[in-house]
């Protein structure tokens, strides 16, 4: 008959009990002890819902239901927050979860420890003023109580029970208006002013009005929850964090202000009460974080009643949810640091909180209770409880550690070294990519990794400062002792389109609306302190960089090459560039999308070409935004091959929306134009093997930028698809309108998924590849071949059009156009509508699909007089010509020919190779390309990681700025040549533009060639395979053949071989290359 109750809940606090019983006969409730609030009866849960306030004085209490048929009887523990302190042992686990577990904490503070931090930019003065006068009631009130449960959204799929998805036209994620000053939780409808719930919890009214929130959420007639009360509490709870920072803002440029640090102390103690709390019952914690409206089934869960119940608490936060505990930490250290001087000696904060049921003996007891708060969230990072984007949850930990100021917490640093999510020790060659790319989306998310670097770098110092023999400098070395440390403070800046914004790789960059760039301020990835602090560690970029913030100026990157992540920008010439262009052939483990060789264009202070960007919410990330079918790029479905279903909180979060991974062949740049080419392969996950596999499908790609005058660009766009049973070429071009010429249109039904699916259909679809394209209706079958000509019209501006030349397809491949609009509500009220192409090819059997297609970006008139295709000996190779007033440049293409076999095109032309550019005045020739020992090949006979160069033999014409392949037969990275120097008659030092330490690790166990490591290196798509592992203490390596992470911590891989003397606690590194392998030099050539 019940249905849940508390394992164990502070005195006087409210709780729901929910017994099963028929809606016309309520069960009796015997109850000694409890005060009963409210009842009403659930028609969803089938129960009756009891609404009890607890006794205040603490023991264990005897329950009785009583129905027509049957009673039932339960006992809950109620306990004071004094008996909540003291630790005890529940399941067989240590509580309360507080560090140093089963002991106490007694304050050893005697300064103030946090006050070099630096001061953020005043806030907003009416919020600063509302809570400086809210009396103490209201302070108290405004942070909700724990036992009622915490939620992100109220519902994402229905939207509101009144008019539906028209929400969602006013955002996805937080549509709902709210009024917390004072929180009255109450949510109103942006789209139709409806106002739920109809009762008010403020007066524990937990059963008035037809839309009845008790706190778990209402139900409609389909059984859909929406979630009003507790996406309030979540709010009430980050707003009134939010508020603590903005009061010590304040406090710390007014240090003497008593009142504002009475009012202060007493917000921290009522958090510390929750935090506190909830460490000794972690059923009241926030739980796992979801990406959709999820129901509580009875009430929240009992983790302390779970077989492993401390793994059980990974990622479920504390007061506040994972993702905030580590900014609650910073919060609340600073907070007690700033306020500590005027409350360590004042009584009346104290007896201020004993007037609203806090109990404290005088100001040491009130401090005592804010530490154990703080060494509460020192424990619960350390269970796993408080997982952030990196490195948040070290920062929150390291605040802390300063704050409590203590000689005894070096089991913490060594746990935030070698245990933690971070790993300090391998944070920066582990978490970053060889050229200094972080490991997720541009933007915002990658941002965060780059500063966390110096924001660790600084707080361990000033730790070691406060406590220099707890934390000895050769026990925790320094954060920044990485060679790439001056590509990490670029690489932020070197993604910057136009100036303005992040090249789109993953969730970062736009939100798929797009408008014009120029009133956007210059990109400023990185902020003042930051840089400072990269300064102060003798990094040259940063002073410059530093200096360009101070005098308003664009960085000026030029074309840039980012092989370590995989991707490559092109740029014309400017501070910041006119125009620009970029294509992805990498992969990172966080914030992903299958956005392989996703291809982007930017001009005349604009998107043209662009991704979809951050998702309007996580409930169809993999459906639309993240999926593959959104991109301006290729795919190819392979039958008995689907896309992993994970849900959110999986511990694999590092395995969402694989695509693949490619390498880059070749850049070459003759005046004007600029080439770039890549090969690629799909990759996959098996989680039977638990290893990486490749499915068979291989693309190829090649993108010429090209400048035809004054501010004009174009782009070709050749595109080679190869293995699988079903091809793909997605456009969805310039949002707006799109005009065919030379095409035929037949509508057809349903969506690009199948004619009988409809859209949002996802259930219906015959391959889990589909599920993009199920989103995609109003569907028209074009025909008319490649003598199709289009412009898409922008709706932002009539005057911005972005022209398609189809210029080859694969005899049998069919061209549909469709809407594209977002996916939440229907497209008439979506913020963006695109009309995306599509080119399919459905069982290509062994054959290639080709789709070559050019773009002219414009404002004006068109700066192309004319555009044809060339054919060739060979259905794989292109030639493209472009014609302007002033000139023709042809791009020969042959990527299935070596570079000594010929192929012919139709023009007479013979091209030896894979590539040339050929560019003349009007007047034509038969010509044959044929240019002069492009290739080289070397040996690296000695090599420097630190100081990133390689000695090489066999290369004899060598210059800084060519590029170079290492490994060419394994991993096949592309270094850039930064300066060259001559050893000796055979042998030239090259100094590389990246590093080559993908990461570091210790055996913790092998057999044979299989090894298993301690730490966490990045493994995705393949990353690894074809890298060496090699022995710190003597060189020794061998080929890593696979390698692949099985959790978020470690590591497993199989070399071609067992590692010679290999044995558990070695420290062992993935590298790029080792003494003894090839380096291969394809310089660009030029004849007249």
């Amino acid at each position: 008959m019940i249905q849940w109750t508390p394992r164990v809940i502070l005195t006087d606090r409210l709780f729901r009990l929910p017994v099963t019983g028929t809606a016309d006969q309520p069960p009796t409730l015997n109850a000694p002890g409890f005060g009963l609030v409210d009842r009403r009866w659930s028609r969803r849960d089938q129960a009756w819902m009891f609404y009890l306030r607890t006794p205040s004085l603490g023991g264990d209490y005897p329950i009785t239901v009583t129905g027509a048929d049957a009673s039932e009887a339960a006992t809950i523990a109620v306990r004071s927050l004094d008996e909540l302190r003291q630790p005890f042992d529940d399941n067989g686990t240590q509580w309360p979860r507080r560090w140093p577990l089963g002991g106490h904490c007694t304050s050893s503070r005697t300064r103030q420890t946090l006050q070099d931090e630096p001061l953020v930019k005043a806030g907003n003065d009416e919020i600063l003023r509302w809570w400086l006068d809210q009396d103490d009631d209201t302070l108290w009130r405004q942070l909700p109580v724990a036992e009622f449960p915490r939620a992100h959204y109220v519902n994402v799929h229905q939207g509101c029970p009144t008019c539906g998805t028209a929400i969602f036209a006013h955002g996805g994620f937080y549509p709902w208006t709210r009024n917390h000053r004072p929180g009255d939780l109450r949510s109103t409808c942006p789209a139709c002013a409806a106002i739920f719930p109809s009762n008010d919890l403020r007066i524990n009214d937990f059963s008035s009005g037809d839309f009845v929130d008790d706190g778990f959420g209402w139900f409609d007639d389909e059984g859909h929850v929406f979630l009003f009360a507790a996406t309030c509490h979540r709010e009430l709870v980050g707003q009134y964090s939010g508020a603590i920072r903005t009061i010590t803002d304040h406090l710390r440029r007014q240090p003497t202000d008593i009142d504002v640090a009475r009012r202060l102390g007493l917000m921290l103690l009522r958090w510390s009460l929750e935090e506190v709390y909830v460490a000794a019952a972690p059923q009241f914690r926030h739980g796992p974080s979801q990406e959709v409206e999820r129901p509580w089934d009875g009430g929240p869960v009992d983790w302390a009643g779970m077989e492993d119940p401390i793994t059980a608490l990974y990622r479920k936060g504390s007061l506040a949810y994972a993702i905030d505990v580590p900014n609650v930490t910073v919060a609340l250290a600073l907070a007690y640091d700033t306020a500590w001087p005027l409350l360590r000696d004042d009584d009346e904060w104290i007896a201020r909180a004993s007037a609203q049921g806090l109990p404290l003996a005088d100001a040491d007891a009130g401090c005592q209770l804010i530490e154990e708060a703080l060494c509460c969230l020192l424990q619960c990072a350390i269970d796993g409880g408080a997982l952030s984007n990196k490195p948040g949850t070290s920062l929150g930990v390291l605040s802390a550690l300063r704050a409590l100021d203590r000689d005894d917490t070096t089991n913490v640093m060594d746990w935030l070294y070698d245990r933690s999510p971070d790993r300090l020790r391998v944070f920066v060659s582990n978490n970053f990519t060889i050229d200094g790319q972080p490991p997720e989306a541009t933007g915002g998310y990658n941002d965060t990794h780059t500063r966390g670097v110096f924001e660790l770098e600084h707080q361990v110092a000033a730790l070691r400062v406060l406590q220099p023999g707890a934390y000895p400098l050769s026990r925790f070395p320094s954060i920044t002792d990485d060679p790439r440390l001056e590509r990490l403070v670029s690489a932020p800046y070197d993604v910057a389109m136009l100036g303005r914004i992040p090249f789109h790789f993953g969730d970062g960059g736009s939100s798929g609306v797009q408008q014009p760039l120029n009133d956007r301020d210059l990109l400023a990835p990185l902020d003042e302190a930051t840089l400072e602090r990269a300064v102060a560690l003798g990094s040259d970029a940063a002073r410059g960089l530093l200096d360009k913030r101070h005098h308003n100026e664009a960085l000026t990157p030029g074309s840039t090459v980012h092989d370590g992540v995989g991707f490559a920008i092109l740029r014309t010439d400017g501070s910041p560039e006119r125009a620009a262009a970029g294509i992805i052939y990498g992969d990172a483990p966080w914030h992903r999308h299958q956005d392989l060789l996703d291809v982007q264009l930017f001009a005349y202070d604009r998107p043209f070409l662009s991704a979809l960007g951050y998702p309007q919410s996580w409930a169809h990330v993999n459906s639309w935004e993240g999926n593959w079918a959104t991109h301006n790029s290729v795919w190819s479905v392979v039958d008995g091959v689907e896309p992993l279903q994970l849900p959110f909180d999986t511990p694999w979060h590092f395995l969402k929306e694989i695509a693949g991974r490619g390498r880059l062949v070749r850049v070459l740049r003759p005046e004007g134009v600029q080439v770039v080419e890549i090969e690629a392969s799909r990759w996959v996950f098996d989680t039977d093997a638990m290893r990486w596999m490749q499915p068979g499908v291989s693309y190829r790609r090649l993108i010429a930028f090209v400048e035809t005058g004054g501010q004009g660009v174009a782009l070709v766009d050749l595109a080679r698809i190869h293995g699988g049973d079903e091809h793909w070429r997605m456009c969805r071009g310039l949002e707006g309108t799109l005009q065919l010429q030379g095409a035929g249109k037949q509508p057809q039904s349903g969506t690009l998924a199948g004619r009988d699916i409809e859209r949002g259909q996802l259930d219906a679809v015959r391959h889990g590849d589909h599920l993009g394209l199920a989103w995609m209706d109003d569907v028209d079958l074009i025909e008319g071949g490649d003598a199709i000509r289009g412009t898409w019209t922008s709706v932002h501006d009539d005057q911005a059009h972005l022209d398609l030349h189809i210029l080859r397809t694969t005899p049998g491949t069919q061209l549909r156009s469709a809407r594209a609009a977002s996916v939440m509500d229907s497209p008439e009220r979506s913020r963006y509508n695109y009309r995306t192409l599509a080119w399919q090819r459905t069982a290509p059997g062994d054959s290639t699909t080709c789709v070559d297609l050019l773009f002219e970006p414009r404002i004006d008139t068109s700066a192309l007089t004319a555009t044809r295709t060339i054919g060739a000996d060979i259905e794989t190779a292109s030639a493209v010509a472009l014609r302007t007033e002033t000139r023709e440049i042809t791009l020969y293409w042959s990527p299935d020919r070596g570079s000594d076999e010929v192929t012919i095109f139709d023009d007479g032309t013979e091209l030896q190779g894979p590539l040339a550019v050929a560019s003349s005045g009007l007047t034509r020739m038969r010509r044959r390309l044929c240019l002069p020992a492009p290739r080289q090949s070397g040996a690296i006979v000695a090599l420097d990681r630190r100081n990133c160069t390689i000695d090489v033999q066999g290369f004899y014409d060598v210059e800084a700025g060519n590029r170079i392949v290492i490994n060419p037969e394994g991993r096949a990275h592309n270094y850039a040549i930064i300066a060259v120097e001559s050893l000796h008659s055979t042998t030239l030092r090259l100094t590389l533009d990246m590093a080559s330490l993908h990461g570091r690790a210790r055996i913790a166990a092998l057999d044979g060639a299989h090894l298993e490591l301690d730490f966490f290196l990045i493994t995705r798509t393949a990353s690894l395979h074809g890298t060496r592992l090699q022995r710190e203490f003597d060189d020794c390596w061998q080929p890593i053949v696979a390698a692949a992470n099985h959790d978020g911590h470690t590591t497993s891989m199989d070399l071609e071989a067992p590692l010679a003397g290999a044995q558990a606690g070695d420290w062992v590194a993935a590298v790029d290359y080792v003494v003894g392998d090839i380096a291969r030099l394809e310089k660009q050539r030029t004849s007249d």
